[in-house]
């Protein structure tokens, strides 16, 4: 019995250490290559923020994962939204111009050199990029036949996300 307790004691010490050197160590993302505005972004809060507000189930039922990543070589930000179910072009075109607005008044909640969305703009971060969207089936992502949209709106124009193929 003695040996089972110091064995397991042992094996504890052994697994809080090595999840203690893992967080640590930390295999969190390196958001460090991503513009940083004036008055700075704290990224991690950001994208974090990003996901729970974007794929919450009860403001969007058809929502799986969202995703968007900044270009700065390419200036570009590309928006890439999952979904659980099928829903119209309509419907995936203003859930994809809400999440470009949401994440430019993300940043801009975080550094007021921003400013907000508006029903005429993307908001003052978004509107310097050049916009790239997808609205896809999760399960059939790989197979772009099944998108439901995909759009690239230029640097500087608003407008809403076309709900075409």
């Amino acid at each position: 019995m003695k040996k089972m307790m110091i064995l397991l004691a042992a094996c504890a010490l052994l697994l809080s250490g090595c999840t203690e050197s893992h967080i640590v160590s930390g295999n969190a993302p390196d958001y460090s290559d991503l513009p940083q505005p004036v008055g700075g972004v704290v990224w991690e809060q950001l994208w974090t923020d990003f996901d729970e507000i974007y794929t919450d189930q009860e403001l969007y039922p058809f929502s799986e994962t969202v995703s968007a990543q900044i270009d700065d070589e390419k200036h570009q930000i590309q928006f890439f939204l999952l979904l659980n179910t099928e829903i119209s072009q309509k419907a995936a075109a203003e859930y994809a111009t809400t999440v470009i607005k949401g994440l430019n008044d993300l940043i801009a909640e975080q550094n007021p050199n921003y400013t907000n969305s508006t029903d005429t703009s993307y908001g003052s971060f978004v509107e310097g990029y050049e916009v790239y969207v997808m609205v896809a089936p999760d399960a059939a992502k790989d197979d772009k036949t099944t998108w439901i949209l995909e759009d690239t709106i230029p640097a500087g124009e608003y407008r809403a996300v076309l709900g075409a193929k």
